[in-house]
């Protein structure tokens, strides 16, 4: 039997900023709500968690990427923290370069919604 000796290999510099986390008390999201802003040109979001929580009747709610793009969902979340969604991506979703992030509700309802990301170049280096 042969033995063969691994080559290790320096960490790759992963520059990025964050984490950084958002926590929205949404209500009447009937529009696309911003939940975070875009980053720059060369830049983009990278979504690691999101937790999501209806607060008066059910809800339906999307994530976009931009105003119209569906990134995740709809979401059904029923009345008065009657159910709680919770995704944690093992890779990070990638939003489009330099889009925002934002939320869509089906009802003009209240829910609350909690998510973590970091910005990094595009793609990452």
């Amino acid at each position: 039997m042969a033995v063969t000796t691994p080559t290790l290999v320096a960490e790759l510099p992963f520059p990025r900023s964050g984490p950084f986390a958002f926590n929205d008390d949404n209500t009447d999201a009937d529009i696309a709500t911003i939940l975070v802003a875009a980053p720059g040109a060369g830049y983009a979001i990278y979504l690691t968690n999101i937790v999501i929580s209806g607060r008066t009747v059910d809800v339906a709610v999307t994530l976009r990427d931009g105003d119209t793009d569906p990134l995740f969902g709809p979401i059904q979340c029923q009345a008065d923290g009657g159910s709680l969604f919770s995704k944690d991506w093992k890779y990070p979703m990638k939003l489009t370069d330099n889009t925002g992030l934002y939320v869509f509700a089906t009802n003009t309802v209240d829910f609350t919604i909690y998510g973590e990301y970091f910005i990094a170049q595009s793609p990452m280096v």
